[in-house]
Protein backbone atom coordinates (compact mmCIF):
# COMPACT_ATOMS: atom_id res chain seq x y z
CA UNK A 1 0.00 0.00 0.00
CA UNK A 2 2.83 2.32 0.75
CA UNK A 3 3.92 2.22 -2.69
CA UNK A 4 0.53 3.60 -4.23
CA UNK A 5 -0.35 5.79 -1.22
CA UNK A 6 1.21 9.00 -3.20
CA UNK A 7 -1.19 8.55 -6.16
CA UNK A 8 -3.86 11.23 -5.80
CA UNK A 9 -4.85 11.14 -9.41
CA UNK A 10 -8.09 11.19 -10.80
CA UNK A 11 -11.72 12.26 -9.04
CA UNK A 12 -14.66 11.23 -6.77
CA UNK A 13 -17.88 10.15 -9.26
CA UNK A 14 -19.64 13.50 -8.89
CA UNK A 15 -22.63 12.14 -11.18
CA UNK A 16 -24.36 10.81 -7.43
CA UNK A 17 -24.16 13.81 -5.16
CA UNK A 18 -24.34 11.65 -2.22
CA UNK A 19 -20.68 9.91 -3.21
CA UNK A 20 -19.03 13.25 -3.84
CA UNK A 21 -19.10 13.18 0.16
CA UNK A 22 -16.97 10.83 0.44
CA UNK A 23 -13.34 11.19 1.52
CA UNK A 24 -11.26 10.89 -1.10
CA UNK A 25 -8.31 10.02 0.82
CA UNK A 26 -9.56 7.16 2.16
CA UNK A 27 -7.77 3.45 0.70
CA UNK A 28 -8.39 -0.01 1.99
CA UNK A 29 -6.81 -3.41 1.46
CA UNK A 30 -8.33 -7.06 2.06
CA UNK A 31 -6.80 -10.12 0.96
CA UNK A 32 -8.81 -13.53 2.36
CA UNK A 33 -7.07 -16.47 1.76
CA UNK A 34 -9.16 -19.98 1.05
CA UNK A 35 -9.07 -20.62 4.14
CA UNK A 36 -10.59 -17.40 5.20
CA UNK A 37 -7.74 -15.95 7.08
CA UNK A 38 -7.70 -12.19 6.12
CA UNK A 39 -5.09 -9.87 6.06
CA UNK A 40 -6.59 -6.20 6.14
CA UNK A 41 -4.85 -2.87 5.99
CA UNK A 42 -5.84 1.01 5.75
CA UNK A 43 -9.11 1.88 5.98
CA UNK A 44 -10.37 -1.92 5.33
CA UNK A 45 -13.48 -1.35 7.62
CA UNK A 46 -14.55 1.91 6.00
CA UNK A 47 -18.48 1.32 4.54
CA UNK A 48 -18.95 2.35 1.09
CA UNK A 49 -21.66 1.52 -1.12
CA UNK A 50 -20.96 -1.32 -3.69
CA UNK A 51 -21.97 0.57 -6.72
CA UNK A 52 -21.24 -1.96 -9.77
CA UNK A 53 -19.12 -4.42 -8.24
CA UNK A 54 -22.77 -5.99 -7.17
CA UNK A 55 -23.00 -7.07 -10.80
CA UNK A 56 -21.33 -10.22 -10.72
CA UNK A 57 -23.69 -11.23 -7.43
CA UNK A 58 -26.96 -10.78 -9.17
CA UNK A 59 -25.76 -12.25 -12.20
CA UNK A 60 -24.75 -15.11 -10.29
CA UNK A 61 -27.87 -14.60 -8.86
CA UNK A 62 -29.93 -14.91 -11.87
CA UNK A 63 -27.84 -18.22 -13.34
CA UNK A 64 -28.87 -20.08 -9.72
CA UNK A 65 -32.73 -18.70 -10.30
CA UNK A 66 -33.44 -19.20 -13.87
CA UNK A 67 -30.13 -21.66 -14.97
CA UNK A 68 -28.07 -20.87 -18.10
CA UNK A 69 -30.04 -21.03 -20.90
CA UNK A 70 -32.89 -18.78 -19.81
CA UNK A 71 -30.30 -16.10 -18.79
CA UNK A 72 -28.24 -16.61 -21.98
CA UNK A 73 -31.57 -15.94 -23.81
CA UNK A 74 -31.74 -12.78 -22.31
CA UNK A 75 -27.83 -11.26 -21.68
CA UNK A 76 -24.82 -12.07 -23.78
CA UNK A 77 -21.28 -12.74 -22.67
CA UNK A 78 -19.53 -10.55 -24.76
CA UNK A 79 -16.88 -7.77 -23.82
CA UNK A 80 -18.70 -4.45 -25.26
CA UNK A 81 -15.81 -2.53 -25.71
CA UNK A 82 -17.48 0.31 -24.78
CA UNK A 83 -17.88 2.45 -21.32
CA UNK A 84 -19.73 0.85 -18.45
CA UNK A 85 -23.45 3.23 -19.25
CA UNK A 86 -23.42 2.96 -22.80
CA UNK A 87 -26.22 1.04 -24.62
CA UNK A 88 -24.63 -2.16 -25.62
CA UNK A 89 -26.58 -4.41 -27.69
CA UNK A 90 -25.98 -7.60 -30.03
CA UNK A 91 -27.96 -8.20 -33.03
CA UNK A 92 -30.32 -10.11 -30.89
CA UNK A 93 -30.64 -7.07 -28.74
CA UNK A 94 -29.56 -8.50 -25.75
CA UNK A 95 -27.20 -6.75 -23.85
CA UNK A 96 -23.67 -8.01 -24.67
CA UNK A 97 -22.65 -8.84 -20.74
CA UNK A 98 -24.20 -8.19 -17.16
CA UNK A 99 -21.57 -6.30 -16.16
CA UNK A 100 -22.54 -3.14 -18.13
CA UNK A 101 -25.06 -0.93 -17.17
CA UNK A 102 -28.02 -2.63 -19.31
CA UNK A 103 -26.88 -5.97 -18.57
CA UNK A 104 -27.08 -5.56 -15.07
CA UNK A 105 -30.34 -3.39 -14.96
CA UNK A 106 -31.52 -6.51 -17.30
CA UNK A 107 -30.51 -9.43 -14.86
CA UNK A 108 -32.34 -7.37 -12.14
CA UNK A 109 -35.12 -7.44 -13.99
CA UNK A 110 -34.82 -11.05 -14.19
CA UNK A 111 -35.36 -11.43 -10.62
CA UNK A 112 -38.86 -9.94 -10.74
CA UNK A 113 -41.76 -11.65 -12.05
CA UNK A 114 -42.69 -11.08 -15.60
CA UNK A 115 -45.45 -8.82 -15.17
CA UNK A 116 -45.97 -5.25 -15.75
CA UNK A 117 -48.11 -4.52 -12.03
CA UNK A 118 -45.44 -4.82 -10.11
CA UNK A 119 -45.65 -2.63 -6.62
CA UNK A 120 -43.10 -1.58 -4.23
CA UNK A 121 -44.01 -4.12 -1.56
CA UNK A 122 -42.79 -6.87 -4.07
CA UNK A 123 -39.72 -4.65 -5.06
CA UNK A 124 -38.34 -5.05 -1.32
CA UNK A 125 -39.05 -8.45 -1.18
CA UNK A 126 -36.85 -9.49 -3.94
CA UNK A 127 -34.20 -6.91 -2.55
CA UNK A 128 -34.47 -8.94 0.89
CA UNK A 129 -33.55 -11.98 -1.37
CA UNK A 130 -30.87 -10.29 -3.07
CA UNK A 131 -29.18 -9.01 -0.04
CA UNK A 132 -29.28 -12.35 1.51
CA UNK A 133 -27.18 -14.07 -1.38
CA UNK A 134 -25.18 -10.70 -1.32
CA UNK A 135 -24.84 -11.95 3.09
CA UNK A 136 -24.01 -14.82 2.08
CA UNK A 137 -21.11 -14.37 -0.26
CA UNK A 138 -19.96 -11.91 2.69
CA UNK A 139 -20.22 -13.98 5.28
CA UNK A 140 -21.96 -11.19 7.23
CA UNK A 141 -25.60 -9.53 7.09
CA UNK A 142 -25.06 -6.05 4.68
CA UNK A 143 -27.24 -3.15 5.09
CA UNK A 144 -28.26 -0.64 2.65
CA UNK A 145 -27.03 3.15 2.27
CA UNK A 146 -30.70 4.73 2.28
CA UNK A 147 -28.90 8.23 1.25
CA UNK A 148 -26.95 6.92 -1.51
CA UNK A 149 -29.85 5.25 -2.82
CA UNK A 150 -32.37 7.96 -3.05
CA UNK A 151 -29.87 10.37 -4.25
CA UNK A 152 -29.36 7.78 -7.23
CA UNK A 153 -32.63 7.43 -8.07
CA UNK A 154 -32.93 10.91 -8.20
CA UNK A 155 -30.43 11.68 -10.68
CA UNK A 156 -30.46 8.54 -12.63
CA UNK A 157 -31.32 9.93 -15.66
CA UNK A 158 -29.24 7.67 -17.62
CA UNK A 159 -30.03 4.46 -16.33
CA UNK A 160 -33.73 5.04 -16.85
CA UNK A 161 -32.96 5.90 -20.31
CA UNK A 162 -31.42 2.47 -20.89
CA UNK A 163 -34.01 1.03 -18.81
CA UNK A 164 -36.40 2.20 -20.98
CA UNK A 165 -34.46 1.69 -24.70
CA UNK A 166 -34.42 -1.98 -23.06
CA UNK A 167 -38.15 -2.39 -23.38
CA UNK A 168 -38.76 -0.57 -26.27
CA UNK A 169 -36.58 -3.84 -27.26
CA UNK A 170 -39.05 -5.97 -25.80
CA UNK A 171 -35.84 -7.86 -23.89
CA UNK A 172 -37.26 -6.49 -20.27
CA UNK A 173 -39.97 -8.38 -19.04
CA UNK A 174 -41.47 -6.84 -15.86
CA UNK A 175 -41.77 -2.96 -15.33
CA UNK A 176 -38.78 -1.10 -16.08
CA UNK A 177 -39.36 1.35 -13.37
CA UNK A 178 -39.24 -1.57 -10.24
CA UNK A 179 -35.91 -3.57 -12.28
CA UNK A 180 -34.30 0.43 -12.23
CA UNK A 181 -35.47 0.45 -8.85
CA UNK A 182 -34.33 -2.86 -7.28
CA UNK A 183 -30.73 -2.00 -9.48
CA UNK A 184 -30.21 1.11 -7.49
CA UNK A 185 -30.96 -0.46 -4.16
CA UNK A 186 -28.21 -3.25 -5.17
CA UNK A 187 -25.87 -0.89 -5.79
CA UNK A 188 -26.58 1.30 -2.38
CA UNK A 189 -25.79 -1.87 -0.46
CA UNK A 190 -22.89 -0.95 2.08
CA UNK A 191 -19.52 -3.11 2.13
CA UNK A 192 -15.94 -3.00 3.40
CA UNK A 193 -12.66 -4.41 1.51
CA UNK A 194 -12.91 -7.27 4.62
CA UNK A 195 -16.49 -8.28 2.60
CA UNK A 196 -15.51 -7.78 -0.59
CA UNK A 197 -11.95 -10.04 0.11
CA UNK A 198 -14.30 -12.72 1.46
CA UNK A 199 -16.73 -12.44 -1.45
CA UNK A 200 -14.15 -12.98 -3.59
CA UNK A 201 -12.75 -16.00 -2.05
CA UNK A 202 -16.31 -17.71 -1.97
CA UNK A 203 -16.10 -17.28 -5.97
CA UNK A 204 -12.58 -18.65 -5.92
CA UNK A 205 -13.52 -21.54 -3.81
CA UNK A 206 -16.04 -22.50 -6.33
CA UNK A 207 -19.14 -20.67 -4.28
CA UNK A 208 -18.31 -22.54 -0.57
CA UNK A 209 -17.89 -19.38 2.01
CA UNK A 210 -14.37 -19.91 3.78
CA UNK A 211 -15.47 -17.90 6.62
CA UNK A 212 -18.53 -20.09 7.13
CA UNK A 213 -17.94 -23.19 5.44
CA UNK A 214 -21.62 -22.64 3.86
CA UNK A 215 -21.86 -23.68 -0.24
CA UNK A 216 -23.73 -20.29 -1.44
CA UNK A 217 -23.22 -21.03 -5.26
CA UNK A 218 -23.09 -23.57 -7.53
CA UNK A 219 -19.60 -24.57 -9.08
CA UNK A 220 -20.59 -24.33 -12.12
CA UNK A 221 -22.25 -20.34 -11.77
CA UNK A 222 -18.82 -19.52 -9.96
CA UNK A 223 -16.94 -20.79 -12.55
CA UNK A 224 -19.34 -18.34 -15.05
CA UNK A 225 -19.03 -15.73 -13.42
CA UNK A 226 -15.36 -15.86 -13.09
CA UNK A 227 -15.38 -16.19 -16.70
CA UNK A 228 -17.00 -12.64 -17.51
CA UNK A 229 -15.18 -10.90 -14.94
CA UNK A 230 -11.84 -11.19 -16.50
CA UNK A 231 -13.02 -10.48 -20.03
CA UNK A 232 -15.88 -7.99 -18.98
CA UNK A 233 -14.99 -6.44 -15.22
CA UNK A 234 -13.12 -3.86 -16.44
CA UNK A 235 -15.19 -2.22 -19.45
CA UNK A 236 -13.16 -0.92 -21.82
CA UNK A 237 -10.15 -1.55 -19.58
CA UNK A 238 -10.43 -5.17 -19.69
CA UNK A 239 -7.82 -6.08 -22.39
CA UNK A 240 -5.20 -3.99 -20.42
CA UNK A 241 -6.30 -5.54 -16.72
CA UNK A 242 -5.92 -9.25 -18.07
CA UNK A 243 -2.69 -8.85 -19.76
CA UNK A 244 -1.28 -6.73 -16.64
CA UNK A 245 -2.81 -7.87 -13.52
CA UNK A 246 -4.25 -11.14 -14.65
CA UNK A 247 -7.18 -11.27 -12.27
CA UNK A 248 -11.11 -11.67 -12.65
CA UNK A 249 -12.06 -8.49 -11.57
CA UNK A 250 -15.14 -5.82 -11.09
CA UNK A 251 -14.98 -2.43 -10.16
CA UNK A 252 -17.49 0.50 -8.84
CA UNK A 253 -17.77 3.98 -8.86
CA UNK A 254 -17.65 4.02 -4.99
CA UNK A 255 -14.00 2.80 -5.12
CA UNK A 256 -14.31 -0.27 -4.98
CA UNK A 257 -12.39 -3.34 -6.66
CA UNK A 258 -12.89 -7.01 -6.17
CA UNK A 259 -10.58 -9.27 -7.75
CA UNK A 260 -10.25 -13.30 -7.32
CA UNK A 261 -7.66 -15.49 -8.29
CA UNK A 262 -9.32 -18.46 -8.69
CA UNK A 263 -8.84 -21.54 -5.84
CA UNK A 264 -6.69 -19.37 -3.98
CA UNK A 265 -7.88 -15.99 -2.74
CA UNK A 266 -10.31 -12.81 -2.51
CA UNK A 267 -8.90 -9.53 -2.80
CA UNK A 268 -10.98 -5.97 -1.42
CA UNK A 269 -9.65 -2.58 -2.26
CA UNK A 270 -10.98 0.56 -1.73
CA UNK A 271 -9.92 3.80 -3.13
CA UNK A 272 -12.48 7.04 -4.10
CA UNK A 273 -10.83 8.80 -6.81
CA UNK A 274 -11.59 7.08 -9.99
CA UNK A 275 -9.82 7.01 -13.65
CA UNK A 276 -10.98 7.77 -16.83
CA UNK A 277 -12.74 4.65 -17.38
CA UNK A 278 -14.54 4.83 -13.88
CA UNK A 279 -12.28 2.64 -11.81
CA UNK A 280 -10.52 3.29 -8.36
CA UNK A 281 -6.93 4.72 -9.88
CA UNK A 282 -5.14 3.85 -7.26
CA UNK A 283 -7.05 0.61 -6.76
CA UNK A 284 -5.72 -0.45 -10.02
CA UNK A 285 -2.54 0.51 -9.19
CA UNK A 286 -2.84 -1.76 -5.84
CA UNK A 287 -3.89 -4.57 -8.11
CA UNK A 288 -1.19 -4.41 -10.45
CA UNK A 289 1.38 -4.29 -7.57
CA UNK A 290 0.25 -7.21 -6.00
CA UNK A 291 -0.51 -9.38 -9.31
CA UNK A 292 3.72 -8.00 -9.83
CA UNK A 293 4.74 -8.73 -6.21
CA UNK A 294 3.24 -12.08 -5.03
CA UNK A 295 2.46 -13.54 -8.52
CA UNK A 296 -0.72 -13.61 -8.53
CA UNK A 297 -1.00 -13.56 -12.30
CA UNK A 298 -3.85 -16.57 -13.45
CA UNK A 299 -2.04 -17.26 -16.26
CA UNK A 300 1.48 -17.80 -14.09
CA UNK A 301 2.48 -21.02 -15.44
CA UNK A 302 2.93 -23.07 -11.98
CA UNK A 303 0.59 -26.24 -10.72
CA UNK A 304 -0.86 -24.93 -8.04
CA UNK A 305 -1.59 -27.12 -5.06
CA UNK A 306 -3.71 -26.19 -2.00
CA UNK A 307 -2.69 -28.66 0.59
CA UNK A 308 0.80 -27.80 0.86
CA UNK A 309 1.99 -28.90 4.24
CA UNK A 310 2.33 -32.78 3.77
CA UNK A 311 2.94 -33.71 7.33
CA UNK A 312 4.26 -31.80 10.35
CA UNK A 313 6.29 -33.79 13.34
CA UNK A 314 8.50 -33.89 15.96
CA UNK A 315 11.61 -35.88 15.84
CA UNK A 316 10.79 -38.78 18.18
CA UNK A 317 9.75 -40.28 15.14
CA UNK A 318 13.31 -40.38 14.40
CA UNK A 319 15.01 -43.49 15.15
CA UNK A 320 18.15 -42.66 16.52
CA UNK A 321 21.39 -43.95 14.23
CA UNK A 322 24.05 -46.14 14.94
CA UNK A 323 26.85 -43.20 14.07
CA UNK A 324 25.41 -41.14 16.51
CA UNK A 325 27.80 -39.93 19.62
CA UNK A 326 26.99 -39.40 23.24
CA UNK A 327 26.09 -35.23 23.25
CA UNK A 328 23.70 -36.17 20.35
CA UNK A 329 22.06 -39.04 22.25
CA UNK A 330 22.27 -36.72 24.79
CA UNK A 331 20.32 -34.27 23.12
CA UNK A 332 17.73 -36.17 21.69
CA UNK A 333 16.83 -37.53 24.56
CA UNK A 334 15.81 -34.14 26.19
CA UNK A 335 14.72 -32.05 23.48
CA UNK A 336 12.88 -34.17 21.06
CA UNK A 337 9.88 -32.17 20.94
CA UNK A 338 12.00 -28.97 20.64
CA UNK A 339 12.35 -29.63 16.84
CA UNK A 340 9.56 -29.35 14.29
CA UNK A 341 10.13 -31.02 10.86
CA UNK A 342 7.76 -29.32 7.88
CA UNK A 343 7.35 -31.40 4.75
CA UNK A 344 5.80 -29.57 1.85
CA UNK A 345 4.64 -30.55 -1.57
CA UNK A 346 3.58 -29.60 -4.69
CA UNK A 347 4.37 -26.45 -6.44
CA UNK A 348 5.02 -23.24 -3.97
CA UNK A 349 3.40 -20.25 -5.05
CA UNK A 350 1.70 -17.08 -2.81
CA UNK A 351 -1.15 -18.73 -1.62
CA UNK A 352 0.60 -22.27 -0.34
CA UNK A 353 3.88 -20.71 1.32
CA UNK A 354 1.72 -17.75 2.58
CA UNK A 355 -0.79 -20.95 4.22
CA UNK A 356 2.13 -22.96 4.95
CA UNK A 357 4.26 -20.03 6.55
CA UNK A 358 0.91 -18.98 8.88
CA UNK A 359 0.93 -22.59 10.23
CA UNK A 360 4.85 -22.53 10.63
CA UNK A 361 4.77 -19.16 12.99
CA UNK A 362 1.09 -20.06 15.12
CA UNK A 363 3.89 -22.77 16.17
CA UNK A 364 6.66 -20.70 17.43
CA UNK A 365 6.35 -21.27 21.12
CA UNK A 366 6.43 -25.06 20.91
CA UNK A 367 9.90 -25.24 18.91
CA UNK A 368 13.37 -24.12 18.81
CA UNK A 369 14.44 -25.44 16.07
CA UNK A 370 12.32 -25.52 12.58
CA UNK A 371 13.21 -28.11 9.62
CA UNK A 372 11.64 -27.16 6.32
CA UNK A 373 11.56 -30.25 4.20
CA UNK A 374 10.87 -29.26 0.44
CA UNK A 375 12.30 -32.58 -1.38
CA UNK A 376 8.41 -33.31 -2.79
CA UNK A 377 7.96 -29.62 -3.97
CA UNK A 378 8.20 -28.81 -7.95
CA UNK A 379 8.18 -25.21 -8.46
CA UNK A 380 9.23 -22.54 -6.19
CA UNK A 381 8.30 -18.91 -7.50
CA UNK A 382 9.96 -16.06 -6.80
CA UNK A 383 8.01 -14.57 -4.07
CA UNK A 384 7.54 -17.87 -2.45
CA UNK A 385 10.85 -18.84 -2.48
CA UNK A 386 11.26 -15.13 -1.13
CA UNK A 387 8.25 -15.87 1.98
CA UNK A 388 10.49 -19.67 2.48
CA UNK A 389 13.80 -17.75 3.72
CA UNK A 390 11.99 -15.03 5.74
CA UNK A 391 11.77 -18.30 8.26
CA UNK A 392 15.56 -17.79 8.94
CA UNK A 393 14.58 -14.38 10.19
CA UNK A 394 11.98 -15.05 12.06
CA UNK A 395 13.60 -17.70 14.07
CA UNK A 396 16.74 -15.63 14.33
CA UNK A 397 14.39 -12.85 16.12
CA UNK A 398 13.50 -15.79 18.73
CA UNK A 399 16.79 -17.14 19.12
CA UNK A 400 16.21 -20.14 17.40
CA UNK A 401 17.77 -22.20 14.10
CA UNK A 402 16.38 -23.20 10.67
CA UNK A 403 17.12 -25.33 8.65
CA UNK A 404 15.94 -26.55 4.94
CA UNK A 405 16.11 -29.60 3.54
CA UNK A 406 16.24 -29.23 -0.67
CA UNK A 407 17.99 -32.15 -2.15
CA UNK A 408 17.21 -31.09 -5.73
CA UNK A 409 18.80 -27.55 -5.22
CA UNK A 410 15.12 -26.45 -5.94
CA UNK A 411 15.94 -22.77 -3.75
CA UNK A 412 19.50 -22.46 -4.44
CA UNK A 413 18.07 -22.80 -8.64
CA UNK A 414 15.17 -20.02 -7.71
CA UNK A 415 17.93 -17.81 -6.18
CA UNK A 416 20.56 -17.93 -8.93
CA UNK A 417 18.09 -17.59 -11.56
CA UNK A 418 16.25 -14.33 -10.18
CA UNK A 419 18.88 -13.11 -8.45
CA UNK A 420 18.87 -9.88 -10.43
CA UNK A 421 15.20 -9.23 -10.66
CA UNK A 422 14.03 -5.94 -10.80
CA UNK A 423 10.36 -6.02 -10.37
CA UNK A 424 11.05 -8.39 -7.29
CA UNK A 425 14.35 -7.70 -5.51
CA UNK A 426 14.88 -10.95 -4.06
CA UNK A 427 16.25 -9.39 -0.43
CA UNK A 428 16.03 -12.61 1.58
CA UNK A 429 17.62 -14.49 -0.40
CA UNK A 430 21.01 -15.55 1.32
CA UNK A 431 24.80 -14.57 -0.39
CA UNK A 432 25.66 -18.42 0.52
CA UNK A 433 24.60 -21.44 1.42
CA UNK A 434 25.76 -24.39 3.78
CA UNK A 435 25.64 -27.84 2.31
CA UNK A 436 25.71 -30.74 4.50
CA UNK A 437 26.32 -33.50 1.87
CA UNK A 438 24.98 -32.78 -1.28
CA UNK A 439 26.72 -36.75 -2.17
CA UNK A 440 24.64 -38.67 -0.59
CA UNK A 441 22.22 -40.48 -3.01
CA UNK A 442 19.18 -40.21 -1.48
CA UNK A 443 17.26 -38.30 1.19
CA UNK A 444 18.06 -39.28 4.75
CA UNK A 445 16.19 -38.96 7.91
CA UNK A 446 19.33 -39.14 10.34
CA UNK A 447 19.85 -35.94 12.49
CA UNK A 448 23.59 -35.11 13.79
CA UNK A 449 25.58 -33.49 15.30
CA UNK A 450 23.16 -31.80 17.17
CA UNK A 451 24.53 -29.27 20.32
CA UNK A 452 22.75 -27.56 23.43
CA UNK A 453 23.84 -25.61 25.99
CA UNK A 454 22.57 -22.96 28.42
CA UNK A 455 21.76 -20.02 26.27
CA UNK A 456 21.08 -21.53 22.23
CA UNK A 457 21.55 -24.27 20.64
CA UNK A 458 22.48 -25.25 16.65
CA UNK A 459 21.71 -28.51 14.52
CA UNK A 460 22.73 -29.67 11.99
CA UNK A 461 20.83 -32.87 9.69
CA UNK A 462 22.74 -35.56 7.32
CA UNK A 463 20.07 -34.78 5.03
CA UNK A 464 20.84 -35.45 1.33
CA UNK A 465 20.96 -32.40 -0.13
CA UNK A 466 20.27 -30.74 3.17
CA UNK A 467 20.85 -26.62 3.52
CA UNK A 468 21.25 -24.34 6.51
CA UNK A 469 18.80 -21.36 5.97
CA UNK A 470 20.83 -18.45 5.40
CA UNK A 471 24.79 -17.23 5.31
CA UNK A 472 27.14 -19.90 7.04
Amino acid sequence: MAVCCDNRSGAVADYIPELTRVDPEGYGLSLCMHDGHIYSRGDAGTKFTIQSVSKPLTYAFALTRLGFAETDDKIGVEPSGEAFNQVSVDDRRRPKNPMINAGAILAASLLLPPVRDIGPGLVDTVFEEVTAFYSACAGRRLSLDVDVWHSEAATGARNRAIAYMLDSFGVIDSDPEAALDLYLRQCSLQVTTDDLAVIGATFANGGANPRTGRQVLAPEVAQRVLSVMTTCGMYDGAGDWVTSVGLPAKSGVGGGILAILPGQLGIGVYSPRLDQHGNSARGIETCRHLSTDLGLHMFNLTRESRVTIRAVRDISEFSVGEDWGERERGYLRTCRDRVRVYELQGDLTFSGAESAMRRLESDLDDFEVAIVDISRIGIVDPVARTMLLSIKHTLDERGGRGMLVDPDGVVRRSVERHRNDEILPDLAAPEAFRGLDPTLPHVHTSLLDAVADAEAFQLKRRYGGGEMFGPG
